[in-house]
């Protein structure tokens, strides 16, 4: 039985202009697999709709379908801010929000989020990073000081095809960068006292992380 498609036919119906948005995005973009899907988008936008958040965060959006997802899902005067670093997705992030009738929701910015993160108001209720895997412990030291009690700071691709645990227990294989960065990332969260985590096997991994307190973790800098 394929778990995964079964999971998918019990799960609520994409929105009709997301559904549109997403077959858009297979059918032009170069790199489709680097969009979020349709099970991945739902649970997205759910969350945004359980958490309410005034002001919430996607680091890489690449088309815009993961960015329109969470904005489905804002309260009503939330505010999803984009950052994207790569500015030829600029014209599609804009036009999928407006097909997604969220485009007053969205404020985006065409940068380095390394830069962009610090200028950020505090208070950020909901993020999602889906970014270059290099800088993930970077992102996440940026963000984590500026997530309110109780806001819901996610990771993309934590699991990284297998490879997080192939390379820790295969002794033979040698870890890239982006592998190591990954597994340093998922321990030094699980340690972390600032956050409750849960990593889920949603696509290839989404580690879930609870804002739970701002006190300092000088352990893990």
């Amino acid at each position: 039985m394929d778990i995964h498609r079964y999971c998918e036919e019990h799960s609520s119906a994409d929105d009709p202009a997301l559904n549109q948005i997403y077959r858009s995005v297979m059918l032009s973009s170069a790199n489709p697999q680097m969009a979020s899907t349709p099970y991945q988008g739902l649970l997205l936008q759910m969350l945004a709709a359980i958490s309410k958040p005034r002001i919430a965060v996607e680091v890489g959006s690449y088309a815009g379908y993961g960015a329109a997802c969470i904005a489905k899902g804002l309260p009503e005067g939330g505010k999803l801010h984009i950052i994207e670093i790569d500015e030829e997705h600029e014209d599609s992030i804009l036009r999928n929000a407006v097909a997604a009738g969220v485009d007053d929701k969205v404020v985006l910015h065409i940068g380095s989020a390394l830069d962009i993160i610090p200028q950020l108001p505090d208070g950020i209720g909901l993020a999602f990073v889906d970014a270059d895997k290099t800088n993930y412990s970077h992102y996440y030291d940026l963000l984590i000081g500026k997530m309110e009690i109780g806001g819901l700071l996610l990771f993309d691709n934590m699991l990284w095809h297998g490879r997080v645990e192939d390379e820790l227990t295969d002794s033979r294989l040698r870890c890239n960068q982006s592998t190591r960065v990954i597994q340093e990332l998922n321990s030094r969260i699980t340690e972390d006292p600032r956050v409750q985590n849960i990593l889920l096997p949603v696509r290839d991994g989404l580690m879930l992380c609870r804002a739970v307190s701002r006190g300092n973790n000088s352990g893990n800098q």
